[in-house]
C-alpha cells in the first residue's frame, strides 16, 4: 500500500506544470494555471448547460428559467475565478508565504479544482435527467449548492493571498 498523497501532489496531477508555489516567481503562473483549470471546468459546465436547455424547455418549461439562472451563475464565478488576477497580482510582489501558509493555500487551491470538477460532472449528467423532473431538480439544486461552496473557496482563497506575510 503506497503513501497518500498530500494536496501538492494531488494538485500536480489534477493540474499540469503546477508548481506549487515553490519559486517566487513562478508564483503567478500557479495562480494562473489554478485559476485557468478551475474556470475551464466551469466554461464546461455552462456549455453543457447550454446544449441541453432546449430538451428542458421543451421536457420541462417551469424549469427554464432556474437553469438559465444557473447558466448565468456559472458564467458570473468562472469570470470571478479568473479575472481575479486583477485583485491581487500585485501581492505576489510584497507577499510572503511562510511554509505553514502554504498548506492551507495549496488545500484551497485543491478545493477550488475539486470542487469545479464536481460542478462539471454533475452538469454533464444532468442530460440523463431529462423528463424526471424530480431528479432534475434535485440535480440543479446540488450545482446551486457546489456552485455557492466554490464561490466562498474563491473568496477564502483570495483572502490567503492578500493577507500580508
Amino acid at each position: 500500500m503506497g503513501k497518500e498523497l498530500g494536496f501538492l501532489e494531488k494538485l500536480e496531477l489534477l493540474i499540469p506544470g503546477f508548481r506549487g508555489y515553490k519559486q517566487k516567481e513562478l508564483m503567478r503562473e500557479d495562480d494562473r494555471l489554478v485559476r485557468n483549470k478551475a474556470s475551464g471546468m466551469l466554461d464546461d459546465a455552462r456549455q453543457e448547460i447550454e446544449r441541453i436547455l432546449p430538451m428542458i424547455f421543451e421536457k420541462h418549461v417551469g424549469l427554464v428559467e432556474r437553469v438559465d439562472d444557473l447558466r448565468r451563475d456559472l458564467m458570473a464565478v468562472s469570470q470571478k475565478i479568473r479575472h481575479a488576477s486583477h485583485g491581487y497580482s500585485g501581492f505576489f510582489d510584497r507577499i510572503k508565504i511562510r511554509e505553514d501558509e502554504l498548506g492551507s493555500l495549496l488545500q484551497a487551491d485543491y478545493k477550488l479544482i475539486t470542487t469545479a470538477q464536481e460542478i462539471r460532472d454533475i452538469a454533464c449528467s444532468l442530460r440523463k435527467y431529462i423528463g424526471k423532473e424530480a431528479e432534475l431538480v434535485e440535480k440543479i439544486n446540488l450545482l446551486k449548492l457546489k456552485l455557492f461552496d466554490l464561490d466562498s473557496a474563491i473568496n477564502e482563497r483570495e483572502r490567503m493571498f492578500k493577507e500580508e506575510g
